[in-house]
């Protein structure tokens, strides 16, 4: 399980956000610390231990940082590798970029460059200054009312509640028609897209009004950060909610 240490969410900038951040495993540790520090670590059971020094920073233009006035909710960080000591060397003595997004209070999304980094691409979520990596599970549509689609994320919430494997939002509105309600799912981490859209498929299926959704399929959108999406159907309505 993947952990962040983060200082805030969604009321302070990306650079907030990321400052102190630390990601770890059993075998890996990752910390972006104050002052623009960075420390990792990864263990091999059999080769020892690799320990890796440098630096890391927000990107000086683009969103992020606040003096720009810009999106908060959006930031790129640089890390700089400057020592490497370890068998991993080789492999783990790269530089790399984390292209990082606020989508709700508790999600967010990490592209880095290369994908496989220590701080690898996916979704996260994040609560009580922890993040750990889950399923992310996006919803889109152009013209599906608000109650509807927070009535879906409620329900999926909850559906999760006693299995702490996704983390849900819902996305930017479409420009097209959504079309019909269907699930898509990313092949960037092996079967966990799959896996999980077939998780999502078999909950959305406990919702009659929602209609008939065929079988998932793999999107073809390319550098997916999500893991599932959902295209919920602009004429759809939810139920009234019972109290």
């Amino acid at each position: 399980m993947i952990s962040i240490l983060v200082a805030s969410l969604l009321a302070v900038s990306v650079q907030d956000f990321v400052e102190g951040a630390e990601v770890g495993t059993a075998e890996a540790y990752v910390a972006l610390e104050s002052k623009g520090k960075y420390h990792a670590e990864k263990i091999d059971k059999a080769a020892g231990k690799t320990v890796l020094k440098g630096t890391w920073k927000m990107k000086d233009t683009g969103a992020g940082i606040k003096e720009n006035g810009l999106d908060q909710k959006t930031g790129r960080v640089e890390v700089k590798i400057a020592s490497c000591a370890g068998p991993a060397c080789k492999e783990l003595k790269k530089d790399y970029t984390l292209d990082v997004e606020l989508q709700a209070e508790r999600a967010m999304t990490v592209k880095s460059t290369p994908p496989d980094s220590m701080f690898p691409t996916g979704s996260y979520y994040c609560r009580y200054q922890g993040c750990e990596k889950r399923t992310g599970v996006e919803l889109l549509s152009k013209e599906a009312k608000p109650r509807t689609m927070n009535w879906i994320v409620d329900f999926m919430i909850d559906k999760n509640r006693k299995r702490d494997v996704t983390v849900v939002w819902w996305g930017k509105k479409l420009t097209t028609d959504a079309g019909k309600t269907r699930i898509e799912y990313c092949p960037r981490d092996g079967e966990r897209g799959k896996k999980g859209a077939e998780l999502v498929a078999a909950d959305l299926a406990e919702l009659p009004w929602l209609g008939k959704i065929e079988a998932p399929v793999e999107t073809a959108e390319k550098d997916c950060l999500f893991d599932v999406r959902v295209y919920i159907a602009d004429d759809v309505a939810a139920p009234e909610k019972k109290h």
